[in-house]
């Protein structure tokens, strides 16, 4: 939240306003409301195979469905993709994808919008300011609808039920967008985010074998490699196939 902001976000941990208690309340925020705005008295819509990761009956699995889609954008260069979406809406007598995100507020004395004023009168407004404290956020959304072919990208709009408080929150406001155009409203082309790819994949290819981290420079338009040894970030568990 506010990654992208002029004023940057503290980064103590003890404060309910600092970066890593906002990454989970955004993140914990952003799971609830795709949950919530299910229907669970609707049938699911089914993708022909169940879901891996759980198990019948399991009460902690999580109404999600995965589409699997591949690009060839190069001889040397093939990209799979597991794309997530969040629902299905019957709209104008026809069945459409749906990808469900929330976006928080979460003090606006600290982000200069008040959504309960102006969410009716002035959406444009807040979206706007969401664009400016939120760009790789919304960017990052709008490109996970697009490759998973949703037809429809819902936002909503959550709000801290107190600005001390952020264990409630109320669902102020939905808007739905379709995501070719939610792209070019926040100025995101289709083309330059396949040739970012593409030029990442053509430098990778040109390294070694090995483990790499690819990390971007928080304050300049720059990606630096960082080469690893095999086990950084290895978990200590082993690596078992799936029946």
């Amino acid at each position: 939240m506010s990654e992208t902001a002029q004023d940057a976000i503290t980064d103590e941990k003890d404060n309910i306003n600092g970066v890593p208690s906002l990454s989970r309340e955004s993140t914990a925020a952003n799971f609830a409301f795709s949950q919530q705005v299910l229907d669970a008295n609707e049938q699911p819509r089914k993708f022909g195979k169940p879901d891996p990761l759980s198990t019948a009956g399991d009460a902690g699995s999580v109404n999600v469905g995965y589409r699997y889609r591949k690009w060839t954008l190069s001889d040397q260069i093939t990209l799979v993709v597991r794309c997530e979406l969040n629902g299905v809406q019957q709209l104008k007598g026809q069945t459409v994808l749906l990808s469900i995100k929330a976006l928080t507020e979460f003090d606006s004395k600290v982000t200069g919008m008040d959504w309960r004023s102006k969410i009716e009168t002035q959406r444009g407004a807040v979206i706007a300011t969401e664009l400016k404290n939120n760009a790789n956020k919304l960017a990052k959304w709008t490109c996970c609808a697009l490759l998973a072919g949703a037809d429809i990208l819902k936002l909503g709009f959550v709000s801290r039920s107190h600005p001390k408080s952020q264990n409630e929150h109320v669902i102020l406001n939905t808007q739905s967008y379709k995501p070719k155009d939610f792209a070019q409203q926040i100025n995101l082309t289709e083309t330059n985010m396949w040739g970012v790819f593409k030029a990442v994949a053509d430098a990778t290819l040109k390294l070694p074998d090995g483990k790499y981290l690819l990390v971007k420079d928080p304050n300049k338009p720059t990606l630096r490699t960082y080469e690893v040894p095999a086990d950084t970030f290895d978990d200590g568990y082993a690596k078992e196939p799936m029946e």
